[in-house]
């Protein structure tokens, strides 16, 4: 059973690598056809975003938000359940953690721990907020996808009210809250970037998600209902309270990651729109198989397409919307279950023959 699990992993790494590489020789192709620097373009594109230190620490930074929102929802998705409140958790956890900063900072707190207490405090906000759809749909019958989308924007204007009549500060000519307190910054690790310490927490809420998933027996039960819920129902399991605590855990990820993004990378919260980061989760977890082990792998790939489309965009004359058609290949090569399907399941049953022939030869020598 190991020996498989490992074989179905390194086709999925598999299946994303080549995946890349066509979409990559398609985006060649058209780029060379549509552009009248196609060579600029071309080289700008696949080795752009490593060409500086600078660039290259850009791709990690948009990777952070990508694997918190991507390991929560790999959390869903094994339940089967596409709860999309992440999107709105993620900005209304850097609204909400903002204001508690503003709140805790005559307390003096030391400059390792008022970061991490802010961002449990924004984990905590995003469990509950996922509640409301995970409540509707195993209560209530809702569709938890609709549920959720119309949270969103209520948490965005929520965010909008908290921001305008809470913390604006009027010494600006935008609309952003107060300084953030100095002592509640993640600490930059990277020296003429701004890569942060946030790198270091969505590892660990990775890491968590997927000791939770594949070593424990809540996570089991959670992979068993996502799997078949009326198996999962026959054999004892508890299908409502897996869910709930499925979609509690993906929000309360989403809830850190918006904490960590607002720590990590700016002086005040400044957000009034929905960030898309919540919905690029989702295509991290559909690329990552719902297997948060590879989340990181997919995230830094979404990153480097998303950093490689803006330089292209800047250096040539190739529109940024161009990187849409090559990330649209990229989701469906990875999403369909028959690339390349054929050939792992000719491994493993190979593999499996190979074992069954050296049991057999064991049995003869006894």
């Amino acid at each position: 059973m190991k020996k498989t699990r490992r074989i179905e992993i390194a086709f999925e790494l598999l299946r994303i690598v080549i995946a890349i590489a066509i979409a990559y020789v398609l985006a060649m192709i058209v780029l060379f056809f549509i552009s009248e620097q196609p060579m600029e373009a071309i080289k700008s594109f696949a080795f752009g975003p490593v060409s500086t230190k600078r660039r290259f620490s850009s791709v990690i930074e948009l990777a952070i938000p990508f694997m918190f929102t991507g390991a929560g929802m790999c959390m869903m998705y094994s339940a089967n359940r596409f709860n999309l409140a992440g999107e709105g958790i993620f900005l209304f956890s850097g609204c909400i953690i903002t204001l508690c900063s503003f709140q805790l900072a005559p307390l003096g707190l030391s400059p390792l721990i008022f970061p991490l207490i802010l961002i449990l405090i924004g984990a905590i906000a995003g469990g509950i907020l996922a509640l409301i759809p995970a409540l509707a749909r195993e209560k209530l019958q809702v569709n938890e996808v609709v549920v959720s989308i119309m949270l969103n924007y209520a948490l965005l204007y929520i965010s909008n009210f908290i921001l305008r009549n809470f913390m604006l500060d009027t010494s600006v000519t935008y609309s952003a809250s107060f300084e953030l307190p100095e002592s509640s910054k993640l600490i930059n690790i990277w020296q003429g970037t701004r890569l942060h310490t946030g790198i270091f927490v969505a590892l660990f809420v990775v890491v968590a998600v997927w000791i939770f998933l594949y070593k424990t027996p809540w996570g089991y039960s959670i992979r068993t209902c996502g799997l078949n819920a009326s198996y999962a129902k026959y054999v004892g399991i508890n299908v409502v309270v897996s869910c709930v605590v499925a979609q509690i855990i993906g929000g309360a990820c989403a809830g850190a990651g918006g904490a960590v993004q607002i720590l990590g990378l700016y002086d005040r919260y400044q957000w009034d729109s929905l960030t898309q980061y919540g919905f690029d989760g989702l295509l991290v977890s559909v690329l990552a198989k719902r297997n948060p082990i590879l989340v990181p792998i997919a995230a830094f790939m979404l990153a480097y397409l998303r950093i490689g489309a803006d330089i292209v965009n800047y250096v040539t004359d190739v529109p940024a919307e161009f990187i849409s058609v090559l990330q649209a290949i990229i989701i469906l090569l990875v999403a369909a279950q028959s690339f390349l399907g054929g050939v792992r399941d000719k491994v493993i049953y190979d593999s499996a023959k190979k074992g069954m022939k050296a049991e057999e030869k064991k049995e003869e020598v006894k």
